[in-house]
């Protein structure tokens, strides 16, 4: 069984592929040939791919999460091995060419993706054809089988002979935590600019800060009210839920209250698209409780040996990996309670912020030891954040790089801020597309 028929049983059920559930499958891997026509999937075909999950019968009566999981695995597939991934998506397609109406709507779903922004695209109108022409269709070049301002809610009525669509599932934000033991890795900084990034995107976004003694990321975005308030009106606020640590000293008692309190964050923050966790820069229940809760788990790492022991015991002398350490430990434990509980596993990127001091032997060999540990614990490498006067300054205006002047004139005049900026965007690019692939790699790596 391959790993998209894996993941398409886990997220539909063992009758998974029959009836509805099946034709979710199919509209998913058709969704994903037509967005990876050009590469990768753009910003205007992602917000589509919403649309569709939240108003589309029957795509509509499974988890949206899920289902955009589904999406990004086929995704992930095709544009590692495009033949093999368009014929795995091909597969999950073929079985409806002998159900017309179901063919026929599966081929407008792909034609309404085609048009996310604005107009087909040659090599996007290829792959519609090529589905056509698996399904059993007329080619679609002949007329528009999706229309231009065709309403989303019209699409796919349902399947014939599929029975009672499930009910629907309410969607949740997406949980994306930011968290290391260790302090000063720059976890407040890429939390707030990944909630100012993501609702750059259009989300909706909040923040749960979990540092309740620290509280840097609250101290962050108070001072970014104050420069609003100050005469800067234009800048977006995330909403802000704090956490404190508990009151109690029984160590039960402590628990179920910083329980009810995190849960007490989320429903304040229940309705955004997204909510950032920053944690504090120590082992704690808390903590603990923020990882078990992410489905993107994002750990700032400073490019030094000093620094890497925050994910395994090092033997400095040797460069050798001894044993994973207590944090690595604890997010394994937080990722087994919840595949347990029949979520998917997270995915987690170790995000190496890069320090202009060191030198070239301690880099390859940095690279070197955090590509054994990837690949035995089961997390992504991302190019993080470069060390920047920058950053420390824009903490005490509460802006972000994001919120600076992004003009020609002033790219030429700051090309180290430009650099910057694409190392934000490359960072949300990430957490928004490549979860699925992520958490298949843990999973495969356990």
């Amino acid at each position: 069984m391959s790993l998209l028929d894996k993941l398409s049983e886990s997220f539909f059920g063992p009758a998974g592929r029959g009836g509805e559930r099946a034709f979710v499958d199919a509209a998913m891997a058709a969704s994903a040939l037509v967005a990876t026509a050009d590469g990768e999937v753009s910003f205007a075909e992602r917000s589509r791919l919403d649309d569709l999950l939240t108003k589309v019968e029957p795509l509509a009566s499974f988890d949206v999460h899920e289902a955009a999981d589904l999406f990004r695995v086929y995704a992930e597939t095709i544009r590692a091995d495009p033949a093999d991934g368009r014929a795995q998506a091909l597969k999950a397609v073929r079985p409806f060419r002998g159900d017309p109406d179901a063919a026929r709507r599966l081929l407008r779903i792909a034609c309404v993706m085609g048009r996310a922004g604005g107009a087909y695209s040659q090599p996007g109108m290829s792959e519609i054809r090529r589905l056509a022409e698996t399904l059993g269709q007329s080619d679609p070049s002949a007329g528009d089988p999706g229309g231009g301002d065709l309403d989303l809610d019209e699409i796919v009525p349902g399947v014939p002979g599929a029975g009672a669509a499930a009910p629907r599932q309410e969607r949740r934000p997406t949980v994306v935590t930011v968290g290391n033991f260790k302090g000063g890795t720059g976890k407040s900084t890429t939390a707030v600019h990944l909630a100012i990034g993501l609702m750059a995107r259009g989300h909706r976004v909040g923040c749960l800060d979990l540092d309740g003694r620290q509280a840097t990321l609250s101290h962050y975005l108070a001072n970014r009210r104050a420069t609003r308030e100050a005469g800067r009106g234009d800048l977006p606020m995330p909403r802000l839920a704090r956490v404190e640590p508990a009151a109690a000293r029984e160590r039960e008692a402590a628990e179920a209250e910083e329980r009810a309190r995190l849960e007490a964050g989320f429903a304040a923050l229940a309705d955004c698209d997204f909510v950032i966790l920053d944690t504090p820069g120590s082992e704690g229940h808390l903590s603990a409780l923020g990882h078990g809760r992410a489905d993107t788990l994002i750990t700032p790492l400073n490019d030094s040996f000093f620094d890497i022991d925050a994910l395994a015991r090092i033997d400095r002398r040797r460069r050798a990996v001894l044993g994973p350490s207590r944090y690595a430990e604890m997010v394994a434990a937080q990722n087994e309670r919840r595949v347990a509980g029949g979520r998917a596993p997270l995915d987690w990127l170790v995000m190496r912020n890069r320090l202009s001091q060191l030198d070239a032997r301690n880099t390859r060999d940095m690279a070197g030891l955090l590509d054994q540990l990837a690949e035995r614990m089961g997390f992504r490498l991302q190019p993080g954040l470069s060390e920047r006067v920058v950053y420390r300054e824009l903490f005490f205006s509460g802006l972000t790089l994001l919120d600076l002047p992004a003009g020609e004139d002033e790219a030429r005049a700051n090309p180290s801020r430009r650099n910057a900026r694409q190392e934000i965007q490359d960072l949300l690019d990430v957490v928004a597309l490549g979860r699925a692939a992520g958490a298949a790699r843990f999973a495969a790596a356990r």
